[in-house]
């Protein structure tokens, strides 16, 4: 099970699920059945030779430093050639050596590509030394699910036997539709919404239906009857910035098509420090999400929540959605509540009340400035938590509000309640360990 996380500099706004963005960039993806017919009259040219072909025709079509295409049909069909070129690779592999690892695999595809990023081959390299731009799983003893990426363009395609040969069995690009996919989301690998034209204004697509993407995959215990499942860690490709928005999907595998179990879509800082994992029967997605009363920048991890699936033999148990930072949750809510008059004695003293409740009107009144029902104490800066006995410590900076230090203990048995706020000499500055000195 692998995670792949981008490491691109945050340059745009963050995207996210609920108005439209336009920072969106082409998915590269793969069409099953384009991808046998580009095989079929392949003539003598190698895979190779044929993926590196199209991908020339298609950067003449593509905008420099841009993952998104023409929409012309030269770059669809480019597209097409590079994907069909892919499987084949793969093909002639399982052909040529039955023994084939998901490694060997993983290795082979990287050919395509080898100044991509995170093939980085130059010169001579050993095999155990190649970074590839694949990810490969094994569904069975001869078949196997691969996600290859160029940059942050990609598809997924499952391989196998199929009358005794090798063949592509099934692409993610030319699946069916789902009767799970309530969103739509897994339309946005299709070949004709690799372009720009996808996400124009007015388009008929709703956000998280048009690509590209790129993907991760993980391994999941087989369902009670043995097939097999896997779930696919999408990222929509962007050109720049650092929140981009992501797909997670649950698959099973019926020996002929790949079947959705479970789909969901959210943003993502591609250096969050947790990303997807399976353990112990639960399989977690990291997302990001927005404060109310604060937000985080584009390069920061802000909200930071996790989706909870049980996997057991006879499904998917959707489990929710806890959050990661639940002493921002209290001092979001506190914020909230002060600025509407509510009453906060179940989540914080009267002194962090009174401490607080001048800094609150002032923010109110400024961010009514910008919108009559809008409340914000600006981004969200510096944080430091740590627990000492029962007691937490968290300073809290931002903008508008400055540092403060909480101190969070137990309340009748309530796990989070403020007790005690500080306010330091100078209200600025960032946080820093031990907390107790900053009190000083």
């Amino acid at each position: 099970m692998k995670l792949r996380l981008r490491t691109t500099a945050s340059l745009m706004p963050a995207f996210t699920s609920k108005p439209w963005v336009p920072c969106f960039a082409l998915f590269l993806v793969f069409s099953c059945s384009s991808a046998l017919a580009q095989s079929s009259t392949a003539g003598a040219a190698n895979p190779i030779d044929r993926y590196r072909a199209a991908e020339k025709t298609l950067a003449a079509h593509t905008k420099e430093y841009d993952f998104l295409h023409d929409d012309s049909p030269a770059a669809i069909a480019a597209l097409k050639a590079m994907w069909a070129a892919s499987a084949d690779a793969v093909i002639e592999q399982l052909a040529s050596n039955p023994k084939t690892s998901a490694t060997d695999i993983d290795r082979t595809v990287c050919q395509l590509e080898p100044e991509a990023y995170r093939c980085n081959i130059q010169g001579p390299v050993a095999p155990e030394d190649v970074v590839t731009s694949s990810d490969v799983i094994q569904l069975g003893a001869e078949s196997f699910a691969v996600s290859q990426f160029n940059g942050e363009v990609g598809t997924v395609f499952i391989v196998g036997p199929r009358e005794g040969k090798p063949a592509l069995l099934w692409s993610i690009s030319s699946t069916l539709p789902q009767s799970l996919d309530r969103q739509g989301i897994i339309g946005a690998w299709r070949v004709e919404r690799a372009g720009g034209a996808c996400r124009d204004k007015g388009t008929k697509f709703k956000p998280g239906q048009c690509g590209p993407l790129y993907a991760s995959l993980g391994v999941l215990p087989a369902d009670a009857e043995g097939r097999p499942r896997f779930y696919i860690n999408g990222g929509y490709a962007q050109m720049m910035g650092a929140t981009i928005g992501e797909q997670a999907t649950v698959w099973r595998w019926n020996g002929v098509a790949a079947e959705l179990l479970w789909e969901d879509w959210y943003d993502f800082m591609i250096d969050q420090a947790h990303g997807s994992k399976f353990k112990d029967g639960i399989l977690t997605f990291e997302a990001k999400e927005d404060f109310r009363t604060f937000f985080g920048c584009g390069s920061c991890e802000a909200r930071q929540m996790q989706r909870r699936l049980r996997v057991t033999p006879g499904g998917i148990e959707d489990l929710g959605k806890v959050s990661l930072r639940p002493e921002l949750d209290l001092i979001d809510e506190l914020f909230w509540r002060l600025a509407r008059g509510q009453s906060t004695a179940d989540i914080a003293s009267p002194q962090v009340a009174m401490l607080l409740k001048p800094q609150i009107a002032d923010a109110k009144r400024e961010s009514r400035k910008i919108a009559r029902n809008w409340l914000s104490v600006g981004m969200l800066g510096d944080v430091a938590h740590e627990r000492t006995g029962d007691l937490d410590r968290v300073c809290f900076t931002a903008d508008d509000i400055g540092r403060i230090t909480f101190t969070i203990q137990e309340n009748q048995g309530k796990p989070f309640y403020l007790s005690h706020a500080e306010e330091p000499p100078g209200n600025y500055g960032d946080c820093a360990k031990p907390l107790a000195a900053l009190a000083k």
